[in-house]
């Protein structure tokens, strides 16, 4: 269970996951040693799951983002299992979702290039057929993009 400390640390780790533990110090009523302790213990019982840079596409000239509906043949799940797998190493893909409603996966990818997305589209899509039917959503600019989760809200101390 997460005491009201872990949710402040937890909350200064998703702003900034390489703040020193002397920064976090002060904003967090505990010792450096304290909180590296308790860092530790996040990362050993899988709360924080990674650690990594967020890029911004632009200065690496990906410049288009695209949203994937894919619909799936009816079949046998390992044949469903593997599709997912396979898009699920594909670099390009930022996000791979299995949802409900009129389509299977939802997938978010990003490109350099129309040429890339063309070459995307057609290893991975266009003549599968497991693939029913796809549909593409162009991201005209992102509004938002994060990774951080809403953690519930800090209890006052009495």
């Amino acid at each position: 269970m997460l005491d009201r400390l872990d949710l402040q640390i937890l909350g200064a780790l998703q702003e900034n996951n390489q703040a020193s533990a002397q920064s976090l110090a002060g904003r967090i009523a505990l010792s450096p040693s304290a909180i590296l302790r308790r860092i530790q213990q996040y990362r050993e019982t899988g709360v924080i799951a990674a650690d990594v840079s967020v890029l911004e596409p632009r200065a690496l000239g990906q410049w288009m983002s695209v949203l994937f509906l894919v619909k799936l043949e009816p079949g046998p799940q390992p044949v469903a299992a593997a599709f997912r797998a396979e898009l699920g190493r594909a670099a390009q893909v930022q996000l791979c979702l299995e949802v409900s409603g009129g389509f299977d996966l939802a997938v978010l990818a990003v490109f350099p290039t129309l040429d890339a997305f063309n070459a995307f589209t057609d290893a991975h899509l266009a003549h599968r057929p497991d693939v029913r039917r796809f549909e593409v959503i162009l991201v005209k600019r992102r509004l938002k993009f994060s990774t951080a989760l809403p953690l519930p809200p800090i209890e006052a101390e009495d």
